[in-house]
């Protein structure tokens, strides 16, 4: 665990602006939160900072974990791309052909993007296999929700036999103040893996996030939301938009 905590210290030094976390990031921290939930009993760290400090590790050049006998992925990039046509300007450097949208039928409008690559590493952290360029693409609506789409040009997950989900998902983060104000209904939420919960906040609060992932043609893409509440059909509907472009 010592590189882990090493990871987040790191992170959370960082200010944190215009990034947004990676589902598969987000999803291996969680994975992380989760075994020392049962560990320890509960979890005494505060998730939020997490992610915070996924949207963090984003921007910077770290390893994050994986599962199999990749030791993890090295992730570099930049997210500050302001006009559409940047967009497809950054393109043409990337070697593939990705799919994108400035507008979607529901509203959300093109706001910002970036380019950066990921590139597996084995457990000593000396890379392992083909480096991959990547896109992110934000989006918001007059109602202040966010959506982004991540966009690999390969997976050195898939590469390494790791499964990867595609497909809606959705997870939900309780935060509350401290141990008291845990009820014997958010212990039992938290041991059916319903939710995930730390403490620190100033009052309780609720936190969901969605995504919605899918692959074509050696191309992987991944569209997350949090506090939106768009839900599985019309985060499948964007995703239709996006590959019908």
């Amino acid at each position: 665990m010592k590189e882990f905590d090493t990871l987040m210290r790191q992170a959370l030094t960082e200010r944190v602006r215009d990034v947004e976390p990676s589902h598969d990031l987000l999803k291996k921290i969680r994975t992380e939160a989760e075994e020392r939930r049962k560990e320890n009993g509960f979890m005494k760290f505060n998730m939020k900072k997490m992610v915070t400090a996924a949207a963090a590790i984003c921007a910077l050049s770290v390893t994050c974990y994986a599962a199999g006998h990749l030791g993890g992925v090295l992730s570099s990039g930049t997210n500050n791309i302001r006009t559409f046509a940047g967009m497809e300007k950054a393109e043409k450097k990337l070697g593939f052909d990705a799919r994108y949208v400035e507008t979607f039928a529901n509203g959300m409008t093109f706001q910002h993007g970036g380019t950066g690559e990921t590139q597996g590493q084995d457990e000593d952290g000396n890379p392992m296999g083909e480096t991959y360029k990547t896109m992110t693409v934000s989006y918001a609506d007059e109602k202040g929700n966010s959506v982004t789409l991540l966009i690999d040009g390969g997976s050195p997950y898939a590469d390494a036999g790791v499964e990867t989900t595609e497909g809606y998902s959705k997870d939900t983060f309780l935060f509350l103040p401290n141990e008291d104000a845990l009820t014997e209904e958010y212990k039992a939420m938290q041991d059916a893996g319903e939710i995930y919960i730390s403490y620190g906040t100033a009052e309780e609060e609720w936190n969901v996030m969605e995504n919605y992932s899918w692959e074509e043609d050696g191309v992987y893409y991944s569209l997350t939301a949090a506090d939106c509440g768009l839900g599985e059909e019309e985060l499948a509907a964007m995703a239709a938009e996006i590959m019908a472009e």
